[in-house]
């Protein structure tokens, strides 16, 4: 690909792991560094002195007060990737995907979309060469649109683990979950208006009160009850 820039990727975390070997296949030049890995016989200022786009791939809460910390590092584009956070010193560019512990396909990699800061400079000047889409964002919707993503992958995953567990619990084996795991997500993405299934819809008040009552003891109890509310608060 036709980028020459010098890529410069803070942290040594999940998202720090992707970056790097993201960049690399594409045989683009970047550098790590972090406290507990890569460079950490150097400080960050010299060890990425030559980047010229410096990602900062920590936690939401440390990232401006790491560049206070570090103020040479502005020498450089700055990067933060926060969906949720807004930063006066380094541009927001939020990869709207999870990452676990296995690496993706170049391709896999491809597609994330960049939720970019709407009063950012052009993302082409960061990442040229790269096919992702672009959406810009305004900074004041940034907390809305990151709780949307939380509640939607993390929250997702919370109840998922769940079934899982409860099932086991029964004496099931989890796995048989999985279609009907599949078959929801799927129904979802093809028709996010989709009409919601189950007692909630039918009305069935028996048969909700005694999903109430297995649940008594344990701390799903109020996810349900506010699923519950929800739907009978929307119709």
């Amino acid at each position: 690909m036709n980028n020459e820039l010098q890529y410069g990727v803070i942290g040594n975390g999940r998202l720090a792991r992707h970056l790097v070997h993201w960049f690399g296949s594409k045989g683009l030049r970047v550098l790590n560094w972090s406290r507990a890995g890569a460079g950490r016989g150097a400080t960050v200022e010299a060890y990425l002195a030559s980047a010229d786009v410096i990602l900062l791939a920590i936690s939401d809460d440390a990232i401006d007060d790491f560049i206070v910390m570090h103020p040479d590092l502005q020498a450089a584009a700055l990067v933060h990737c926060s969906g949720a956070r807004v930063s006066e010193y380094a541009i927001g560019v939020h990869l709207l995907q999870t990452f676990g512990d296995v690496l993706m396909t170049p391709a896999d990699y491809d597609r994330i979309p960049f939720v970019v800061d709407a009063e950012a400079a052009t993302i082409l000047e960061l990442f040229p060469g790269f096919p992702n889409p672009v959406a810009r964002i305004k900074k004041s919707d940034k907390p809305y649109y990151h709780a949307l993503c939380v509640l939607a992958c993390s929250g997702t995953q919370m109840l998922w683990q769940k079934i899982q567990t409860g099932f086991e619990a029964c004496g099931l084996d989890p796995t048989i979950a999985s279609p009907l795991l599949r078959q929801s997500a799927e129904a979802v993405l093809i028709d996010p208006a989709l009409t919601i299934t189950g007692p909630f819809s039918r009305g069935d008040t028996q048969t909700i009160k005694s999903h109430l009552s297995a649940l008594e003891q344990d701390p799903y109890l109020s996810v349900y009850q506010a699923f519950e509310g929800i739907h009978r608060n929307s119709n």
